[in-house]
């Protein structure tokens, strides 16, 4: 597979990316969340599409798009945060990486560690460490961060519907 990796072009291009991610959670926490809360997970359109898509390319983020060349369909993003937005389980000087997920059918062949790295490259120096929450049962996630440098140093909760999931929390230095 040959993929480029680069910051989202456009909304069309960033609903792409909401429907990989569709397709991620599905596959990732089928044995997690409650299939009612997967089937509820909605790809937006319209201004909502809009203002998600202004939110996730605003100063303080890096929204990056995994393209396959060929036929150049999205087939995985990441979403790295460093401003004001990060999560409370983030000290000052981290950034948070907020998501990295790859189409279920490309899963594998390295373009969520190519992700992670095109991620890594845009953090600013002034960013000491990679921070990121995974839902504990999660554990293909656990593993993927595991091998590229990440410990686990706490966890949280995560919302989903109403209902919190324990999550695992990890840092990478930078």
């Amino acid at each position: 597979m040959d993929i480029e990796v680069r910051p989202v072009a456009s909304p069309t291009e960033f609903r792409a990316a909401l429907v990989v991610n569709r397709a991620a959670w599905r596959d990732a926490y089928a044995d997690i969340l409650p299939d009612e809360r997967l089937d509820a997970m909605t790809v937006p359109d319209g201004v909502e599409l809009r203002e998600r898509y202004d939110r996730a390319t605003a100063d303080g983020r890096a929204f990056l798009v995994a393209v396959d060349r060929e036929p150049g369909a999205v087939v995985g993003f990441a979403d790295a945060v460093w401003n004001d937005e990060r999560t409370a389980f983030c000290e000052r000087d981290d950034a948070e990486l907020r998501a990295i997920y790859v189409a279920p059918d490309t899963q594998g062949a390295g373009v969520g560690s190519a992700l992670l790295a095109a991620a890594v490259e845009r953090v600013p120096d002034a960013c000491s460490r990679l921070a990121l929450e995974t839902f504990t049962e999660n554990h293909a996630a656990r593993d993927f961060y595991e091998a590229r440098g990440f410990e686990r140093i706490g966890a949280s909760a995560f919302e989903v519907g109403g209902e919190s999931y324990p999550t695992a929390v990890y840092v990478r230095p930078l």
